[in-house]
């Protein structure tokens, strides 16, 4: 599965300028979502962690990159594989602030085992339905630069469908 790149500026053009092919899966298209793709932080935007998650957050936030994408073809896979991430991570979440709220309101000699396994329940369901998100199931970013967005593990069927488009323009 090749790694894909677009101009940002057909993402951004909208409909008619991507195939109805999900660039991910290679699946036909079920719908056109709006999306708004985002550039990783830089790697040495890291170092800030330490002095503050504030401190971070600014500089992420004035380096990144943004792309709009108002007809980002979505497939069913897609959206199952969304779902099914979001009613994994979601309840777990749940289960994890119940687990440690619990233990503050035992107070008993278990609660900080409880509190502890709380935490553990509340990370994994944020990573699990932080991988549900919108992006993370696209599989696009947009270059530092924000000139390309490039999809990792791109499907082969949507650069033929692409490259197939531009045939007949």
């Amino acid at each position: 599965m090749p790694v894909i790149t677009l101009p940002s500026a057909q993402v951004a053009a909208g409909a008619g300028h991507l195939p109805p092919v999900c660039p991910r899966h290679g699946d036909p298209a079920v719908e056109q979502r709006a999306i708004k793709l985002l550039s990783k932080p830089p790697a040495w935007a890291a170092i800030f962690i330490l002095g503050g998650g504030i401190l971070y957050l600014i500089i992420v936030l004035a380096v990144r990159k943004t792309v709009k994408a108002p007809a980002w073809p979505w497939c069913a896979t897609c959206g199952a594989q969304r779902k099914k991430l979001l009613a994994i991570g979601l309840p777990l979440l749940a289960v994890g602030l119940l687990l440690l709220f619990g233990a503050i309101a035992m107070n008993s000699d278990s609660s900080a085992v409880l509190a502890l396994l709380g935490i553990v329940v509340l990370i994994a369901g944020t990573i699990v339905a932080a991988r549900g998100g919108v992006l993370p199931v696209t599989g696009a970013l947009v270059s530092g630069d924000g000139r390309y967005v490039e999809i990792k593990n791109g499907s082969d069927r949507f650069l033929m469908a692409l490259h197939q488009g531009r045939a007949r323009v």
